[in-house]
């Protein structure tokens, strides 16, 4: 948790506009389910906003493309715009 406060700290000195968060967060697909799962990066994207900070862009880690319906459920759970969502 240092860092998460680190960074905390520093956005809090410079500004929104002078910084941006970006998450990184894996998205698994079971191979019995065949879908990607959404939960843990909207569990992880919950954490990091109840320790101050708010990410600007979400990359997901996934072994195949991201369909737009996972994209825009992902958008819609983390409150991140759309086109934030990498």
């Amino acid at each position: 948790m240092p860092y998460v406060e680190a960074f905390r700290q520093m956005l809090f000195r410079v500004g929104s506009v002078n910084f941006c968060c970006v998450h990184v967060s894996l998205v698994p697909q079971l191979q019995s389910v065949g879908e990607p799962k959404t939960k843990p990066t909207q569990a992880s994207v919950r954490e990091l906003r109840a320790c101050g900070l708010h990410p600007d862009l979400l990359m997901c880690r996934c072994n195949s493309p991201l369909p737009s319906s996972v994209i825009n459920k992902i958008s819609l759970f983390s409150q991140v715009a759309v086109e934030r969502v990498i």
